[in-house]
């Protein structure tokens, strides 16, 4: 799962509230019982509510990104008796990756989290991220470093190891950012997804649900959630995906709809 859950410190005194929602929040993750899930914007109130609802997971939160008072991040959950963790690392999305830093024009700090696992015997690395929503240049050179890190990572752990990578990457299928990584094999798994029809395909819907109304339509749906997979000897089997559009009347789990797939070994 791929979920920007929407950071518990935004949206006080409001419907919106992480108090308003956090229950449907859980209730949804509790219904999809995803294996790992790659969290966008968690705070501290997000966290605090998965520590006490969601016992079955353990976590890594990744570097803090965005606003150095109001941190977010790119946690990594996992339930440990289906995933063992091997090893564990993040850095930030600049020309000095290994502190707190922003660059190419970024609005905030962004950062990447990753981790590898084992399964029956497979390893599996899965990075998480949360691209910038103001520069498209931030977005491209965030995605080339983010591909030039994986690269590293397969030189030390082999470089057949299938790579799963989650986030919010504020921007469509087509552009230059998600180029960067089909044209650095990965695939796309909503493209073996059942609801794959241009409408209804946003996974950004400003809590508004199926009333959400893109300000530019004519670039296609505002599906900017995405779950990636690199896999050179295909081990792993992609069954399906979708987007998990639940909600409780107008209340809805966050202003981004998770997204699920379901990769079998």
């Amino acid at each position: 799962m791929s979920f920007n859950v929407r950071g518990s410190f935004r949206d006080r005194d409001t419907p919106n509230a992480w108090d308003a929602r956090a229950a449907l929040n859980v209730e949804t993750i509790i219904r999809s019982s995803p294996t790992v899930i790659g969290f966008q914007e968690l705070q501290g109130g997000n966290l605090q509510t998965y520590g006490e609802k969601l016992p079955r997971y353990e976590h890594i939160l990744g570097p803090e990104y965005g606003n150095e008072a109001r941190p977010s991040l790119n946690a990594i959950f996992f339930d440990p008796h289906h995933l063992r963790l091997l090893d564990s690392g993040g850095f930030w999305l600049s020309e000095t990756p290994r502190r707190y830093s922003s660059s190419w024009n970024s609005r905030v700090v962004r950062s990447a989290n990753w981790a590898l696992f084992e399964s029956s015997g497979l390893s599996l690395l899965h990075l998480n991220t949360h691209l910038d929503h103001a520069s498209s240049l931030a977005r491209r050179e965030g995605s080339r470093l983010i591909l030039h890190k994986v690269t590293k990572l397969l030189r030390r752990y082999g470089g057949d190891t299938p790579v799963v990578v989650t986030g919010d990457f504020n921007c469509r299928p087509g552009t230059p950012t998600y180029r960067n990584f089909t044209e650095g094999g990965f695939v796309d798994t909503y493209l073996t997804a059942d609801d794959t029809a241009r409408e209804g395909a946003h996974t950004f819907h400003a809590f508004k649900g199926p009333l959400y109304r893109d300000a530019r339509p004519g670039l296609g749906p505002r599906r900017i959630d995405w779950i990636l997979l690199r896999d050179p000897r295909g081990r792993l089997r992609m069954l399906s995906h979708s987007v998990v559009r639940d909600h409780s009347r107008e209340t809805y789990p966050s202003d981004h709809y998770p997204v699920l797939a379901d990769l079998a070994h």
